[in-house]
């Protein structure tokens, strides 16, 4: 007997809301860095941080806590320096953050990739294993590089280049990255006669 398809919830909308919110952040601060204070854009990440660490709820994982925990901080930062630049160094946080799980996960016995694949249902093959490890290794890397570059945007650019890299250009690299990875992937499981369980 056929387990019943689990119902959605609002635990289901996080990722979406974290994504939105990554993509509008630097137009909304570029729209309103002149009318509200810093200490305000702070105030309401952390309350969407808050909401996301509630909203997750009995499946809260470590890395959940530790994410919200840094934030958190980041968030205290802005309120109470009520700082611009530190304000514009939200994406460096979360592409450092980021980056930073997927070079860790490669000492785990399965990588953040893999993992990413287990929950969504996929077994990975295990002669994939090297090449998910090479993969996690590579996203690691871009997301640190990408941080290096949001932090110079964030304390040596004006506001519209910032804006320019953070909100538009960083994603275009990434959507590159995917879609040149796709091409290689195929290319790689065909050659190595790789077949998905």
């Amino acid at each position: 007997m056929s387990a019943s398809p689990r119902q959605r919830g609002p635990k289901d909308l996080i990722p979406l809301l974290f994504v939105f919110v990554s993509v509008a952040y630097p137009f909304v601060v570029w729209l309103n860095i002149d009318t509200i204070d810093p200490r305000w854009f702070g105030a309401v990440l952390l309350l969407v941080a808050i909401f996301r660490l509630v909203v997750a709820g009995k499946s809260r994982k470590t890395s959940d806590w530790l994410m919200t925990a840094v934030i958190a901080l980041y968030c205290a930062g802005v309120i109470f320096l009520n700082s611009e630049i530190l304000l514009k160094c939200y994406p460096v946080i979360m592409s450092a953050g980021m980056g930073l799980l997927f070079l860790i996960s490669l000492l785990d016995e399965h990588t953040l990739i893999e993992r990413f694949a287990r929950a969504g249902g996929h077994n990975p093959p295990a002669q994939a294993k090297g090449y998910l490890r090479a993969l996690s290794l590579a996203w690691g890397l871009l997301l640190l590089l990408n941080a290096a570059v949001a932090a110079w945007t964030a304390w040596f650019s004006s506001l519209a280049v910032w804006t320019l890299y953070n909100g538009l250009l960083s994603y275009l690299i990434f959507a590159v990255f995917v879609v040149a990875e796709l091409l290689f992937r195929r290319h790689y499981k065909k050659k190595h006669k790789i077949v998905d369980d």
